[in-house]
């Protein structure tokens, strides 16, 4: 079990009216419970913490100096949109412009190396000279030192697929899998286990709309089980032997309990759980939760509810 940072919940809510916008004076405010989590998390054992958009690298970053947990974990950076980054740019910056991207993830994590350095969607303005310029400097960090493992974010496991077959240039690989999204299941992870790729799994709960939980779709009485339907989804996303760890959000102490909880032990997992939830998110009724939804008082919800009523993945 690792720990990501935005699935569909942030550590504040969005307080600009806006989904996207964050009040970072309030978001600050919010560090020292956020401190709190992130020292609970370790001391449960959790030790791979993923951190993708800015506020979330930041806020890991204090956490970690604060208490003095840094070399205790294991942390997975992201250079946002790397080579949209260089088709903004001459060819002759594009590898100043990787190592500046690298270097203020350092800083954004008050941190002088990481252990896995994901590039974020390479599949958007992907070319072979961008592919090649960005892993030639990131291989320079690894020979210093500075950085781990080379992994690649990305919710297109088709066409990483192809550029691990032609390359064979990542270590790690983070993608959507839950039992909505079960594409990476059979175009990835045999793949990954023929070159030895760790699997890291995002979007666990945000099925079967993007940005909302799945449990937002529950049955009115929940069906008797062990396991919550939170901890059965990850339970069965973690059973897949090629998956190397999940990092849903995580916000509360109750979440991270329940989260710790769903690591795999012996008994059966309840999967019609996860079916029933999904024929209710499907049917009319889920149409008429995701209208009521756009009265929530969450922005994020409100924002993803519109997509989806609207079509959009």
């Amino acid at each position: 079990m690792g720990l990501g940072g935005h699935e569909y919940r942030r550590p504040l809510p969005t307080t600009l009216g806006r989904w996207g916008d964050i009040n970072n004076e309030q978001f600050a405010l919010k560090q020292s419970e956020r401190n709190a989590l992130i020292r609970t998390a370790v001391e449960e054992g959790i030790n791979y913490f993923d951190a993708t958009q800015t506020e979330e690298a930041r806020s890991l970053g204090i956490a970690l100096g604060e208490l003095g947990l840094r070399e205790r974990v294991n942390v997975a950076a992201m250079i946002i949109f790397p080579f949209r980054q260089l088709a903004q740019n001459s060819r002759s910056k594009w590898h100043e412009t990787v190592i500046e991207a690298v270097e203020e993830r350092f800083r954004l994590l008050q941190t002088d190396h990481v252990e896995v350095l994901n590039i974020h969607m390479p599949e958007d303005n992907y070319s072979r000279e961008r592919l090649e310029v960005t892993l030639k400097a990131i291989g320079e960090m690894k020979d210093r030192g500075t950085v781990g493992w080379v992994g690649a974010s990305s919710h297109e496991p088709n066409f990483l697929a192809e550029i691990m077959r032609k390359y064979d240039c990542f270590d790690s690989v983070m993608v959507r899998y839950n039992y909505h999204l079960q594409e990476a299941r059979e175009a990835l992870f045999p793949l990954c286990k023929a070159l030895n790729v760790g699997v890291v799994i995002m979007k666990p709960l945000s099925w079967p709309f993007y940005g909302i939980p799945f449990t937002r779709f529950s049955p009115q009485k929940e069906q008797d089980t062990i396991l919550t339907p939170a901890q059965v989804c990850l339970r069965w996303i973690l059973t897949s032997p090629e998956v190397s760890t999940v990092v849903p959000s995580i916000n509360s102490p109750d979440e991270l309990q329940e989260n710790v909880e769903a690591i795999p032990k012996e008994g059966q997992i309840q999967e019609e759980v996860l079916a029933h939830h999904l024929a209710l998110a499907k049917s009319p009724l889920g149409r008429e939760r995701l209208t009521k939804m756009l009265q929530d008082p969450a922005i994020d919800i409100r924002h993803f509810a519109k997509r989806a009523l609207a079509g959009e993945e």
